[in-house]
């Protein structure tokens, strides 16, 4: 199942695994990065294919 474009120019929110620190970016973004470092709790956190599809699925659920 590809991502969805329709949301490559909405901002998306997301919560750190580790600490639940809320990080709102673009979707073009998520779609392209694998890792980032929370503003939270300084972590590297893995952006997974699977962790993708959901939080875009969640997202559409919402519109």
């Amino acid at each position: 199942m590809p991502l969805s474009n329709e949301l490559r120019d909405v901002a998306i929110e997301f919560q750190c695994p580790a600490c639940s620190h809320s990080t709102v970016k673009m979707g073009s973004w998520v779609t392209t990065i694998g890792s980032f470092k929370c503003d939270g709790c300084k972590a590297k956190v893995r952006i997974g294919y699977e962790y993708k599809l959901a939080v875009f699925k969640s997202h559409l659920s919402k519109r």
